[in-house]
């Protein structure tokens, strides 16, 4: 015999989900008349609410989930730092949800994790990579908020909260230092177009390469450190191709790909070979010879980041002590673009 659902309630006394669902659980915002309809109605289906879901329910404000794929990027680091930080401040815990976790990334992981998430009422998303329109709509479905670093909406989820680097600009200064120098060969060795910033930055390096009359290849990889080098290793062995004059690591993966690749090869950085990487990290510094990077202050975007997603949930927390549904409000302002800062060392040849 199937069991009364809270929809067979609703249904019943004519009222909304939402608003039987409080009636059961003796929250505010429903009058006493409607209260006593809903009670009446689910003693006479035998409908008996689930306390361990309630309780559930009234517990998930308290735990926001960041989407990576794969943590193998310092750049993470630094984020989650922000993130836990700043989240402390509400009571607010941080999980991380690799959906790559083994190193390749696919649709179906992504539609399995975003599910669990929902069933588990996270409260909030932090989302370092462009999700499906799907998962977006499942997320508003069940009034979730979502915010994206490092990466950009879905198309038609314009509105979405975004924390990002002007990876344009932040490229064309790559490129305007390079120039500079007078290269004219430049090879980025990229990350897939799945995460959205790979577009920004290689639009950003083409514009640059056009000003100052060099040549862009692009060389995809996937984005761990054993496919850059296993991608760098391949095209370098092609008979008759020369060594590109200088190297663009589009992240922290691919740039230890990069330097396993010279080294393996003897080439001697930066006179044979300059090599430019996005995204400081501690020991970039202690590399022999320094390494040049584009720091995009990680720890920062994830302050803004935890602090965006922060002050939806507390808007969703007092539309609830209203009675009112708790529809995530999304603000103009609530999309930031930050600059980034192009730190010179020696391996560019300075």
């Amino acid at each position: 015999m199937k069991k009364p659902t809270l929809h067979d309630v609703s249904r019943a006394v004519g009222l909304s989900v939402y608003t039987v669902s409080r009636a059961l659980s003796n929250r505010d915002g429903v009058s006493a008349a409607s209260r006593e309809r809903v009670l009446q109605a689910a003693r006479e289906l035998g409908y008996v609410p689930n306390r361990a879901a309630q309780e559930l329910r009234r517990n998930t404000r308290s735990s926001v989930a960041v989407i990576t794929a794969s943590t193998s990027n310092y750049y993470y680091l630094d984020l989650m730092t922000g993130i836990q930080r700043t989240l402390r401040l509400s009571d607010r815990t941080a999980i991380v949800a690799d959906v790559a976790a083994e190193g390749v990334y696919t649709r179906a992981v992504e539609e399995s994790l975003v599910n669990d998430l929902i069933q588990s009422r996270t409260a909030g998303v932090i989302a370092t990579l462009t999700l499906s329109p799907q998962s977006i709509q499942l997320f508003e479905k069940w009034e979730i908020p979502v915010v994206f670093v490092d990466s950009a909406p879905p198309k038609g989820a314009d509105r979405v909260p975004s924390i990002t680097t002007d990876n344009i600009g932040a490229s064309m200064k790559v490129g305007a230092h390079l120039g500079d120098h007078g290269y004219t060969d430049w090879l980025f060795l990229a990350y897939p177009a799945r995460w959205s910033t790979r577009a920004q930055r290689e639009r950003g390096l083409r514009e640059a390469a056009a000003a100052y009359g060099a040549t862009l290849e692009v060389l995809e990889s996937e984005n761990d450190t054993a496919s850059a080098y296993a991608a760098l290793s391949g095209y370098l062995a092609v008979p008759g191709r020369s060594l590109p004059r200088v190297i663009i690591a589009g992240n922290n993966p691919m740039v230890h790909g990069a330097l396993r690749v010279l080294r393996d090869r003897g080439v001697t950085v930066p006179s044979e070979a300059a090599i430019v990487a996005f995204d400081e990290f501690p020991w970039a510094p202690l590399l022999d010879p320094p390494l040049t990077v584009l720091n995009e202050d990680s720890e920062t975007i994830g302050v803004l980041a935890a602090q965006t997603l922060a002050r939806i949930i507390d808007e969703q927390v007092e539309a609830e002590r209203l009675g009112k549904p708790p529809t995530p409000v999304y603000r103009p302002e609530y999309r930031q673009e930050m600059p980034a800062e192009l730190i010179i060392r020696k391996s560019c040849g300075c």
